[in-house]
């Protein structure tokens, strides 16, 4: 019998050792004083206003419609139009001011003007000799005179969002050129 009760108590026990809850994690660390840890979900991320649509200008010269909403170039600009917008946003370059200024006189739009003679993109508020604010206006060879489409680069229009507002250092116009459209 008093192996029997040895037993029934040595199952007892290991019955109640299953049901116990597992002892808790040991505390982690603390982190060092003048040490800032940050999770990643924790970065909040640069809240933009959304990316202008992409419309051609009135005067958007291109006789044989090669480059109209639903080409196969207008698709591809913008889609590059839209991945550079994301990162010129991801990146900080549209955090202080908007690409799209709040007066123009169609908020949202960027209007295409086609420069066949031109050698950059670039992006730029339209004047006149009026007093009244300008459009928004990107610029390109997107059709040139012997009838060809060109397609800015991701790469090209995420410099032109920058250039338009940040602008280059007097030191970097001087020295690389950059943002000096010719």
């Amino acid at each position: 019998m008093n192996r029997r009760l040895t037993w029934a108590l040595i199952g007892a026990l290991a019955l109640a050792a299953c049901h116990q809850e597992k002892p808790a994690k040991p505390a982690a660390s603390p982190t060092p004083l003048g040490v800032i840890v940050e999770s990643p979900a924790a970065t909040p991320k640069t809240a933009c206003v959304p990316a202008p649509t992409l419309a051609l200008s009135q005067d958007f010269a291109d006789p044989d419609r090669r480059f109209v909403p639903g080409s196969a170039p207008f698709k591809q600009l913008a889609a590059n139009f839209a991945a550079a917008y994301k990162a010129s946003c991801d990146g900080g370059t549209l955090a202080k001011e908007p690409l799209m200024p709040k007066d123009v006189p169609h908020p949202g739009t960027l209007f295409l003007t086609n420069a066949p003679d031109a050698n950059d993109v670039a992006i730029y508020r339209e004047a006149d000799e009026s007093d009244r604010p300008g459009d928004m206006t990107l610029e390109y060879y997107f059709v040139t005179a012997d009838g060809k489409t060109h397609v800015p680069s991701q790469a090209d229009l995420s410099e032109a969002i920058y250039c338009a507002v940040e602008g280059a250092s007097r030191q970097e116009e001087d020295e690389s050129g950059r943002c000096l459209v010719d």
